[in-house]
Order: C-alpha cells, then structure tokens, then sequence
C-alpha cells in the first residue's frame, strides 16, 4: 500500500484530484489525503506520507529535502489555456506576464508565437518571498495581464490588474502520480539496500567509516561508535582527521594512495587501520577506514587457535578398535573401562608398541570428556626447552624465536579434555618440577607471562620404565609419581598374551591383501609355531612390521618356517628381554653381564644404521622398536647419527 499526500495548487483542483484517484485501475493499493496548498508552505503536514505531490514553488522546495516527491508539471499546454482565457476576456491586451516558480513558467515567451500582436514575457523566482516583487516589476514593465499561480493570481487582485491562474488538468494529474509511485517503488528498494548494507556493517566486528571526496564522514558503523565516540549517537558530518588526524586523506582520495595494516593510536588502544580510495565514475569520490582493535585480534588469533587445535586433536580409537583373544588382554580392557569412569590421573605402564596410546584413546572416548579435545605428546621426542614451550605456551616475546602474539600451550588446548604424556619417565628434573605443580593446583603459566590460568585436564601418562626405580636412582621426583599413579594400568607384551599373535596375524595379512598385491593367506602349523613362540620384544608394533614384511617376501599363499624365520631377520636371534624395550620386569643380572648386552644391543644399532643408511624410522622399524626409543638409545650409547 502506498499513501500519497498531495497538495492541491488551488481549491478547485481538489475535485479533479478526488476523480483521477477514483479512476486508476490501481486505485486498491493507493491511499491519499488532499492538503491545500499554502502561500510560503513549511511542509508540516504531508511529512507522514510515503509521497508528496506538489506543484511550483512547493515542488522547488521539496527537491531541496529529503523527503520522497513527486511534481505536478505544468506545461506549455497549459501556459497557452490560460492566456488564451486572458485574451477572451481581455482581447485588447497586448502585453502579458507570466509570473512564478521558475520550474512552472521558464520558456513561456515560446507562446508568443501562437499569438503575433500579443507580447508574452516570463518573471521567475525560486522563493515564493520574492513574488511580491517579481510580480511589482512586471506591472512597472507595463503589463497589462498576469497569468500564474495561485499565489500570482493572489497578488495581482492586490495590484487590481487582470490575471488568470495556470491550471493543471487531469492527465497531468495522472502523471504526477505515476511519477509519485515510482518515487516511492525505488525509495524502498533503496531503503532496503541500505539497511541490508546498514546491518552488515553493523554486525562486522571491525570499525568501517565511509566519508566524501572533502574527507567527511558520511557513514559510521556501531563498532566505531563504541570505539571511538562512547557518548554520541552519530559522527556522520565530522572530519576524519578528528579520530585519525595521522591518516593523509587528502593524498588517499586526490592521489589514490593506500594504506594498509598500519598501526595508529587512538587515547588508549591501538588500531590496525587500513584507508583505501572510492572509485567513481569522475574519479576519487572519497576513501573507506576500517580498523580493528589489537587486543580483540589477538584473543580472536587465540581462539581460532585454540578451535584449530581442537579439531586436530581428536582421539580416534575405542575399545572397540583393540584386536584380541586373549583373556590376559580381556582383563586388562575391563580393568581400563572402570579407569574410564574416574577423572583421577592415570598411569599406564607398558613395553614400546604394547598400544599405550590406543588404551588411552579409548579411555578418553568412553569417559565424560570424549567430546573435548584428546591431546597426545612424546615427552621424550622433544628437548626440553620445546617441550615446555609446548606444554605451557609462550607470550610474545617471551625468548628469542618466540612467535608474534605467543602460542597457546597444549594444557591450555586439552581444557575440558584429556593430555595424553607418553614416555613421562623421561622428562628433565626441572619440568617434572613445574608438572608436579599443575597436577597439584589445576593451572599453569606461559612462559614469559605472570597471569594464571586455570585448567581442567585429565592427565593420563605412559611409561616403558620401571618408575620407582627411577626414584630410588634420584632420577624421577617421588611426589611427582604419587600424582601421576594414582590409577594404574598395565598392559601386558604380546609374549604374554599368546592367543593374541595370531589373531593379530591374521588380520595384518588380510589387511594386506586387501590392499593388493600379496599372494599370502597365512602360516602354515609349523611356521605358526615359531611365530607364537617368538618372543616380541617390540609387541604389536613389530608384528605389524614382521606381517608387512613377510606378505612381500613370501609368494606363495601359506608361508612356512623358513619364511618366517626370512621375515623375522635380525630378531630371530635370542635378545634378551631387556634389550630392546625396557619392562617393568627387571631380572636380576650381574653389572658384567649387563655391560655386554648393551655393547650387543649398541652394535646392534650401529648395523641397522649402516643397513638403512642412517634412515632413523627404517632402522627402529628394522628394530621393530619406537623411533623415539630409537633417539633415545642412541644418545645413550653416544651413537653419532
């Protein structure tokens, strides 16, 4: 529905206006008030309307405002009926002035063609004030007629001189109207535009400022408001320079300059600003600001950081992902999914590749917390400095090297979550120092900073060490291990558990066929029986390796015991358990006993090396031991990789 207000120029067009309405085909979706035009009109009534029909002077002012508008035009048509009413009446007169608004009678002296011994001269003015005068002059330029608006025709009967009013008839009516529909059809797309592009900028989270080719603002959103002018509703009409006095406008709009990520001061905060010229069709038609205050950047840095994380540590596995048959491994999967119940720091001990990370995993998945974020870390594959730095994050600037705007430390990403610290039992004194105060007061600090933050984190941790007697060597804190233990879970080698070899088998050579390629299909009884006699000192991880390793070698479909034995390789020799993975089962042996092992297990290091050409994951593969117990052996031994 659209609501027109129309001023009538005089009294009797009211009527007409009145019957053209009636008449329109689309008179449903139109409503209208008729309002009587007035001498020096102020426009107080009509303000509420969606359109205002006006004629003369009235429709002069309105182009000046704001205000939807639409003109009742006056054409020459009309000029010409009027003089000819004159000339009826008057058919003596020789000379006639038309007097008024000048978008009413400008050109009229092209009607004195139509009338050869008649002179038609136009007096206009675009303040109705002034047609006082406009209409003295032309009486004293000896007219003897005036032809014009109501207002003319007004002033003329003052003057008791002849005059006749310029009236509209209803066609033009109609096209005021339509004029008037149109007005009002692109007013509110218009106005929907800008509130579409008004909520847009006021939901950005960073300050735009829009401004004209004088560097005036014309359009401030609400982040500006907040930020630069708490206590105004607007700053459209200021300068720019009187919130960014150091930004050159004059050459970013005259010269097309660009400003981009740069850092301005504003009172307290500091801003990254950017200043980029608007293009028009002339030319620069002035510049867009946006900003943004640092401090907000940095902790949406830190929480899109913090978010990133989250999404990459994820644990994966369950208990349903644990492949076994023995009842040695049923036991201790009971055991755990009570553990999964407790928030209570959990200890996990186990040889390498026993699976101590999948058990954790499937803890985590199975208690309160498998929907936070499942963060896991080799404490032994990282120095200590990293490792700290990792651990408990850093603020800018905190060492040399130190990243812009710090790193969130993995505690900070495993909050509501679980952090997973594998190979704990070789941590250095000073970091066991700052663990043992988080466990205890459930928050840390980053390193270079002096702000607590609080955490809630289960810590569950991993060990091929025998721990306490690590303590009794000096070389892990007792208090630290009183917290860590407070559950313990031990996950039984492979050797142990002897229904499990070849189920495992089994499903890492059908995992290869499917892959394609490999012709096995399994062991013969004879080869079976080597492979589950075979002591495993790298668990799980090395009969995955000895499955791969055995599908390419072997080419026919049940391999037997020199297939395996092919396979096995270098571990088929008689190891003692405590060469590679350290157990918490330490047998009793004499130092010189001890000291020859370790110069076989050295050697036996150096050899793979020089197999695999110093290729660190081929050779603990090789192995069949962690990469990380591989390093850690190495630096053991003084082996230079």
């Amino acid at each position: 529905m659209i609501h027109i207000v129309f001023f009538s120029p005089y009294p009797e067009l009211s009527n007409v206006i009145e019957q053209v309405f009636r008449e329109r085909p689309d008179k449903d979706g139109l409503t209208y008030e008729i309002i009587l035009d007035s001498f020096n009109n102020t426009l107080q009534q009509g303000c509420h309307g969606d359109v205002i029909i006006s004629r003369g002077f009235t429709a002069g002012m309105l182009k000046g405002t704001s205000l939807p508008n639409a003109e009742l035009k006056t054409s020459g048509y009309d000029v010409i009926a009027a003089v000819d009413r004159c000339l009826k009446e008057h058919p003596d007169t020789k000379k006639i002035a038309v007097v008024g608004a000048f978008n009413m009678v400008y050109g009229s002296e092209s009607v004195s063609q139509v009338y050869k011994d008649v002179t038609i001269k136009s007096y206009f003015t675009e303040k109705e004030i002034y047609l006082k005068e406009i209409v003295k002059q032309a009486i004293e330029d000896g007219a003897q007629m005036i032809v014009g608006g109501c207002s003319t025709v007004a002033i003329a009967q003052e003057h008791r001189i002849p005059c006749q009013l310029i009236e509209s008839g209803k066609e033009a009516i109609n096209n005021a109207i339509d004029e008037a529909i149109r007005t009002v059809v692109i007013t509110r797309k218009e106005r929907q535009k800008s509130n579409e592009i008004a909520n847009i900028m006021n939901y950005s989270f960073q300050g735009i400022i829009s401004s004209d080719s004088d560097g005036m603002i014309t359009l401030a959103n609400n982040y500006c408001l907040a930020l630069l002018a708490k206590n105004k509703a607007s700053i459209t009409g200021e300068h720019v320079s009187n919130y960014f006095p150091c930004i050159p406008v004059d050459e970013v709009i005259k010269e097309g300059k660009k400003i981009l990520s740069e850092i301005y001061r504003f009172h307290e905060l500091t801003l990254m600003v950017n200043c980029v010229p608007v293009r028009g069709k002339g030319g620069n038609t002035g510049c867009v600001i946006t900003f943004q205050d640092i401090t907000k950047i940095q902790e949406d840095e830190g929480k899109i950081r913090k978010d990133l994380y989250k999404k990459g540590f994820v644990a994966k596995y369950t208990f349903e992902s644990i492949l076994y048959r023995d009842c040695l491994t049923k036991e201790t999967i009971r055991i755990a999914k009570r553990f999964s119940d407790s928030d209570s720091n959990l200890l996990i001990y186990g040889e390498t590749g026993t699976g101590k990370e999948l058990f954790a995993q499937s803890i985590h998945n199975r208690s309160r917390r498998k929907n936070g974020a499942f963060v896991a870390i080799n404490c032994a594959a990282l120095p200590d400095e990293l490792l700290e730095s990792e651990l408990f994050g850093y603020v800018e600037g905190a060492f040399t090297g130190a990243a812009k705007g710090g790193k969130i430390g993995l505690f900070e990403v495993a909050h509501r979550g679980t952090i997973f610290l594998d190979e704990i039992g070789d941590i250095s004194a000073k970091l066991q120092g700052r663990l043992l105060r988080v466990l205890q007061e459930r928050e840390i600090i980053r390193l270079g900073h002096d702000r607590i933050i609080p955490i809630d984190v289960r810590v569950i941790s991993a060990t091929n060490k025998n721990l306490h007697e690590e303590v009794k060597k000096g070389n892990f804190r007792q208090d630290l291990l009183y917290r860590l233990d407070v559950l313990k879970l031990s996950i039984p080698p492979l050797r142990k558990r002897k229904e499990d070899i070849m189920h495992l088998i089994r499903y890492y050579i059908e995992a290869q066929r499917k892959k394609g390629g490999c012709v096995l299909k399994g062991l013969d009884e004879e080869a079976q029986g080597l492979a589950v006699s075979h002591q495993w000192f790298g668990n799980v991880r090395e009969l995955r390796n000895f499955c791969e390793r055995i599908c390419v070698l072997c080419e026919k479909e049940y391999a037997d015991k020199a297939d395996v034995i092919g396979a096995l390789g270098i571990q088929n020799a008689p190891v003692p358990q405590s060469v590679f993975g350290e157990t918490t089962e330490h047998p009793a042996e004499s130092d010189r006993g001890l000291a020859a092992l370790q110069q076989t297990e050295k050697k036996m290091i150096v050899s793979a090396l020089k197999m695999y050409h110093n290729s660190k994951k081929l050779t603990a593969q090789h192995l069949g031991i962690d990469k990380s117990t591989l390093w850690r052996k190495m630096k053991k031994y003084h082996i230079d990789g």
